[in-house]
């Protein structure tokens, strides 16, 4: 069996609900309450809690309110009436107001929230002839992080293992804060979670990586993303990598020779942290004598010598390491502009010795083949014996040819002879066999030839010729 009031309350909604539907026939019916359905408060800051009411022509606004649920039930907060003005009780007066109140607008903003005042408000609104209309939306406290970045227990060394760059912390936030790290290194983050007592949860996220001294000064970037915070949190951080010295000595330029004055070296050394020590000192022989060390500065207080040359070492050290650089100086006699001016004088010089040779070879070419005798154009001749040696050139023989004589006729005549001649060697030969075998008897030209044949010789008619074209003897 239900109680009574139950009874009579059920009685009253079902009252309330077929006067609402009578209303909405007849169509008297036209007030609504419009609240957004969970509104998120920040923690400590003020919350607005929105409240629009819509209110029809036949209905006329006597009074809105806001009212809190509790556990021992509902408490109003705060009461707007049109003719009576606003109430707010004690306990919210220094931290409540209505932003506009109107027939159309109930809207409050609670300020300073806290974990407290997390629950359910309704938003209820009085007309006549209808009565009370309401909703209600819920407000969740948020916590917005505290986010700082810290950085590794250990010091970032060049060329060491994997580190701690930076942790970066997101504190007591509700609910978890979002973090994590934007670089272009290739490192890894490792995310840990930490739950408070107040129901907040703490998140850490830490950057690891093996440090590398080219990336000195690069920055990390820390990004916190949270429902309380209007935008992303960004903190950058820069990497601070440690690293011995990075030596480099400047002065000495390759064209140091014996009587150059006011030269120096300098020892530039780069490094993290800055250097400390700076000393310069010769491998190969002992300082000499006229040179002054300045800090990092090696000068020479007199014009150089021959015996300058060697080999210098500058040292350079800071809290990591000490690191050396070794300069080999050589003295030159000369400078370079005048080793590169005895050069072009040199190459003048063998160019025009050069020269000359080639007019001198080209002039006794010319020369030479100026006296040289003409080419003879004659054919070919057959080797004959020892005996028969070939005639001197025509060029230099002498008419044998009496003018009256015709050329037909002396060449006849030496064809003759020639025959005749051999018919008695071919004599002599078969008569004496057996005549022992010795020089020639030697004879004059005059006792060698008669008038015929010398004519014949003479005019050339007893040479023979081979006719390379036609191939006769």
């Amino acid at each position: 069996m239900r109680p009574s009031y139950q009874r009579s309350y059920l009685g009253q909604q079902g009252k309330v609900a077929l006067i609402h539907l009578l209303c909405s026939i007849t169509g008297v019916w036209g007030s609504q309450v419009l609240v957004p359905q969970r509104v998120n408060a920040v923690l400590g800051k003020n919350v607005t809690l929105e409240c629009r009411v819509e209110v029809g022509t036949n209905l006329t606004l006597t009074q809105s309110s806001w009212e809190r649920r509790l556990p021992s039930g509902s408490v109003t907060v705060a009461v707007y009436n049109p003719r009576y003005g606003i109430s707010i009780p004690p306990e919210f007066i220094h931290r409540l107001y209505f932003r506009s109140p109107t027939s159309h607008d109930a809207t409050i903003v609670l300020g300073n929230v806290g974990y407290a005042d997390v629950g359910i408000y309704t938003c209820k609104v009085a007309t006549f002839p209808l009565g009370n209309t309401q909703a209600s939306t819920t407000v969740n406290v948020l916590v917005e992080p505290k986010v700082y970045v810290s950085a590794g227990s250990s010091a970032l060394v060049d060329g060491g293992n994997d580190t701690v760059v930076a942790t970066c912390i997101a504190e007591r936030a509700r609910p978890p804060a979002e973090v994590s790290w934007e670089s272009n290194l290739f490192g890894q983050s490792e995310v840990q979670l930490f739950d408070e007592a107040n129901g907040t949860t703490s998140t850490q996220v830490s950057y690891l990586w093996q440090p590398t001294r080219h990336v000195q000064g690069h920055t990390l970037t820390c990004v916190v993303r949270h429902p309380a915070l209007q935008s992303d949190f960004r903190i950058p951080y820069q990497l601070n990598v440690q690293y011995a010295p990075d030596i480099s000595v400047v002065g000495y330029d390759g064209d140091w020779h014996v009587g150059r004055e006011n030269v120096q070296m300098t020892c530039k050394a780069n490094a993290n942290p800055p250097a400390n020590h700076f000393r310069w000192t010769r491998l190969d022989s002992e300082m000499p004598e006229g040179v002054e060390i300045m800090n990092s500065t090696l000068l020479f207080l007199r014009p150089l010598q021959r015996n300058d040359s060697g080999v210098y070492r500058c040292e350079v050290a800071n809290d990591i390491n000490l690191r050396s650089r070794d300069v080999r100086i050589l003295i030159q006699d000369q400078s370079q502009d005048e080793r590169s001016n005895s050069i072009v004088v040199a190459g003048a010089v063998m160019g025009a010795v050069l020269a000359l040779f080639l007019i001198t070879v080209f002039l006794i070419v010319i020369l030479t083949a100026r006296k040289a005798p003409p080419p003879a154009f004659t054919d070919k001749v057959i080797d004959l014996p020892p005996t028969h040696k070939p005639p001197p050139p025509y060029s230099e023989r002498a008419p044998a040819v009496p003018l009256g004589v015709h050329a037909s006729q002396v060449a006849w005549l030496c064809q003759q002879t020639r025959r005749a001649d051999h018919r008695h060697e071919l004599t002599d030969r078969q008569q004496s066999p057996t005549t022992r075998p010795g020089p020639p008897a030697t004879r004059s030209p005059t006792q060698q030839l008669s008038h015929l044949q010398w004519v014949c010789h003479q005019s050339g008619t007893d040479r023979v010729y081979i006719n390379h074209r036609e191939h006769y003897v």
